[in-house]
């Protein structure tokens, strides 16, 4: 299993007294390898990619992306989790929740085949996003922005980001239609339901809703 996110592992609260621990973050990792389900994602997105409308046969370099990025996902996970004083990285409940919702991003609603020039382009203004969230100089700057000011500015311009930006928002709303009222242990339900609820306020401080 892929290891967590470095954004993610940054915001793992220690133990009570400040002190480092050396824990296996493991069981927070989100990312699954999705190239295999590519033909899945074609059939589901009707052969288009959702980005830019391109077709299948006129797509460049095609790569399986999360529309809903992990590395939010995995920091609005690590949220709750610390939000939850109570809970073990190594817990049972811990596991289950983050099984729900492993399960939940890595299915073919949140998945897109696009080229990987846009897909590389649309993880910039997303790290770049996140890294201001966790210290907390984001304020007023909207994901949009972050992308015009940097190297994705051709998409805003050619209306692929607004694409991007719907695709997100659909992507988030079918994981939390999925993840609502899971048949899990308490803790885990609870932490299932403050994930998405973290990411749901980490998407509207970008502007995406």
């Amino acid at each position: 299993m892929p290891a967590l996110t470095r954004a993610a592992a940054r915001r793992i609260v220690v133990d009570k007294e400040g002190e480092i621990v050396d824990v296996c973050l493991r069981p927070l990792a989100l990312r699954e390898p999705v190239t295999c389900k590519a033909d899945l994602v074609w059939s589901h997105r009707g052969e288009v990619d959702v980005y830019c409308g391109a077709t299948r046969t006129a797509t460049e370099r095609p790569q399986v992306d999360h529309c809903l990025e992990i590395q939010f996902a995995e920091s609005a996970l690590v949220r709750a989790f610390n939000n939850e004083r109570g809970c073990s990285v190594s817990s049972i409940a811990t596991a289950q929740a983050s099984d729900l919702i492993r399960a939940a991003l890595n299915n073919v609603s949140n998945l897109n085949v696009t080229s990987a020039k846009i897909n590389q382009a649309k993880r910039g203004p997303f790290t770049a996003a996140l890294n201001r969230l966790d210290s907390d100089r984001l304020r007023s700057v909207s994901i949009e922005q972050l992308a015009r000011q940097g190297r994705g500015k051709w998409m805003v311009d050619n209306g692929t980001w607004a694409r991007i930006e719907r695709a997100v928002v659909a992507s988030y709303d079918d994981v939390a239609k999925v993840l609502e009222d899971v048949d899990a242990l308490p803790a885990a339900s609870k932490l299932v339901k403050g994930s998405v609820e973290e990411l749901q306020s980490m998407l509207c401080a970008l502007g995406v809703s």
